[in-house]
């Protein structure tokens, strides 16, 4: 089926797989099967049982995708995002909530919840009091005042005032005041303040991960 162009207000379940251009959804949006749109904005609630592609996503409202996610340029959640399998992006920017199996992404920023077995990015912003539980996996990764994370390898890191990270392994690495690492490892540089908190740290050979950092992308082997 394909289709120029639909705006939910109440309720519709539609069998894919399903070809679109714009699809607006403010009510209920169910498909079975697969979905290919060119825009998805979701403000009610969204059940995809398939994969979806497209080129933009902006979820205000729920969004339930029982396959993979890709997405040429944005997916922006500020909302709730339940991908059962892969997330491949352009740009990701989370201000709500977002679990998912392995997220990719050219650039990443977030200021809400993120949950996933791996995260990979070229570069990695977690903004203030946000929660991230993966690896995530950078060749720039920057975590603000307050964020949690629990495990970060990256070429280049910054951990921000009050920031709490289980563990860092990083080529160059600087940690702020009053910041808690749990394990540090570092193979060039680290930069700790006085006022923070490292329990153990110890200088490394290579990174566990051989990280690829080309233009805009991330590419581990």
């Amino acid at each position: 089926m394909t289709i120029e162009e639909l705006r939910v207000g109440g309720s519709i379940k539609l069998k894919g797989p399903l070809k679109a251009g714009v699809i607006k959804v403010g009510g209920s949006f169910d498909v079975e099967g697969d979905l290919e749109v060119e825009l998805l904005s979701i403000g009610g609630s969204a059940k995809i049982t398939g994969n979806l592609k497209a080129r933009e996503v902006d979820v205000g409202g729920t969004i339930s995708v029982g396959g993979s996610v890709t997405v040429e340029q944005v997916f922006k959640v500020g909302g709730s995002a339940k991908i059962s399998g892969d997330v491949e992006v352009g740009e990701v920017s989370v201000g709500g909530a977002i679990r998912c199996r392995e997220l990719r992404a050219k650039i990443a920023k977030f200021s809400g919840k993120v949950e996933a077995e791996k995260i990979i990015a070229h570069s990695v912003e977690i903004g203030r009091e946000s929660e991230v539980y993966g690896v995530i996996v950078g060749c720039k990764v920057v975590v603000h005042r307050d964020a949690e994370v629990e495990r970060i390898i990256g070429h280049e890191v910054k951990i921000g005032r009050d920031a709490e990270v289980e563990e860092v392994e990083a080529y160059s690495v600087t940690v702020d005041d009053d910041a808690e690492v749990r394990i540090l490892k570092y193979v060039e540089k680290a930069e700790i303040s006085e006022e923070a908190e490292v329990k153990k740290i110890s200088r490394i050979d290579k990174l566990s991960v051989d990280l690829k950092c080309e233009e805009k992308r991330v590419e581990i082997p």
